[in-house]
């Protein structure tokens, strides 16, 4: 019989992979931009080196999910997650080393490849084995570690540049392996078990695709805030830079708290469910300045924006890891991850040409806008097709998962649960 997780495992899971999350995207990637006008300045590198390297580590993502996607034998999560944080540590500390563009862009890739790999670990290692009642509130908690990132990079980078440029990067590098250490110390052993033969072979089920599809549609919604939002308000509103490095400040802290509460509403109304609301609340948010430039209004849009876009990435982690067999988690999860990536990459370079040949900022959030639209459209339609699955029988009942969390009817024995022998300790 299945015993139940004690609480001081389940928050000690809950903690490493907010650890996981904070290095591999939060400090791995969102430092980045914050340091680009100190690397320009000091002759480091130039700007259009700086978009190059800030190509590669998109690119570096891209392959290390693929490469997660596509594993298929079992493994022991602690150690790999381990290994991820360890050379994402390494890549960071490798920065502070002035040694040319190559030597710099092979890190970038090395640090983007390693948040891949522990973007869908984390799902496996974590998420998917949290007990389904308490799955938004470890998805939550560890996912909120981008946004911890995220904000730890616009209000400490500046301060640490005081001390230059090597300084920097070996601050961010020791950060990294103090997180690391820590986990080692923490995490509960979690074991992946290797997928069934065939099982992970193929499209997932069609619900899952509209997830997806929902989920692409977000990232377009959100990358006007992503990339233009400081500006927008430091230049297109004439307020300067400290209020636009403000505003993006914003941004971050509801990055931060965002998924925690997300999660509880998961827990409490279902993945799907809270998906949706989400969605029409980022969707108005990124329409506020297109009504009112008012200080308060944009404050408002920034919270919005910034914690709906980063809860939804452990939203529909969640959602798809309630949907399907556990043999199917990593491979549905990073194939989500994969076509989010791709939209990222494909919403900023259209973006940017879009600006570049009109400069109206309202013409970015009206893009916005309707990918917000279109993705409520497609997770409502993925909400529906989720209930009537379970209402024929294509699903068996939620069991003691929140509403709108369903398990397909074959699955493995003990599949979404986590037995003792998983999580110790």
């Amino acid at each position: 019989m299945t015993q139940s997780v004690p609480a001081v495992a389940v928050n000690r899971m809950a903690f490493s992979g907010l650890l996981a999350m904070f290095v591999g995207i939060g400090v791995a990637r969102f430092s980045f931009a914050p340091l680009v006008p100190a690397l320009v300045r000091a002759h480091w590198y130039s700007a259009d080196s700086a978009f190059w390297f800030a190509a590669v580590n998109l690119a570096g993502y891209f392959i290390g999910v693929a490469l997660s996607r596509s594993w298929r034998r079992g493994y022991h999560g602690k150690p790999a997650l381990l290994l991820a944080m360890g050379f994402t540590a390494a890549a960071t500390s490798c920065c502070a080393l002035n040694w040319g563009s190559a030597w710099f862009g092979f890190w970038r890739l090395v640090s983007g490849l390693t948040g891949g790999v522990l973007m869908v670990l984390m799902a496996s290692a974590v998420v998917g084995k949290a007990p389904a009642a308490a799955r938004g509130r470890v998805s939550g908690f560890a996912f909120s570690g981008m946004g911890g990132g995220m904000t730890f990079s616009a209000l400490a980078i500046p301060h640490l540049l005081t001390y230059g440029l090597v300084f920097t990067w070996a601050a961010l590098g020791a950060l990294c392996t103090a997180a690391t250490l820590i986990v080692a110390v923490i995490m509960p052993p979690a074991r992946i078990e290797p997928p069934l033969r065939h099982a992970a072979k193929g499209l997932p089920p069609l619900v899952v695709v509209v997830l997806i599809a929902a989920y692409a549609f977000s990232a377009f919604g959100f990358m006007p805030h992503m990339l233009f939002w400081s500006s927008f308000v430091a230049i297109g509103l004439g307020r300067g830079v400290a209020a636009g490095a403000m505003m993006a400040a914003w941004i971050g802290l509801a990055a931060t708290l965002g998924p925690p509460l997300l999660g509880r509403a998961a827990d409490r109304f279902g993945f799907l469910p809270t998906l949706v609301a989400g969605f029409v609340v980022m969707g108005c948010a990124v329409a506020i300045p297109l009504f009112t430039q008012a200080a308060p209004a944009l404050v408002l849009s920034a919270l919005c924006v910034g914690a709906v876009a980063l809860g939804t990435v452990m939203l529909v982690a969640g959602a798809i890891a309630g949907m399907v067999p556990s043999s199917r988690l990593s491979a549905d999860w990073g194939l989500a991850a994969m076509v989010y990536a791709v939209t990222q990459i494909a919403a900023a370079a259209f973006l940017s040409h879009l600006f570049h040949a009109t400069g109206s900022y309202d013409l970015l959030f009206r893009v916005g806008v309707v990918a917000m639209a279109g993705g409520v459209l497609l997770i409502s339609l993925a909400a529906r097709m989720a209930r009537f699955m379970q209402h024929v029988g294509a699903l068996v009942e939620p069991g003691d998962g929140p509403v709108g969390e369903f398990q397909p009817r074959h699955r493995d024995e003990g599949e979404g649960e986590v037995r003792s022998s998983d999580i110790h300790k």
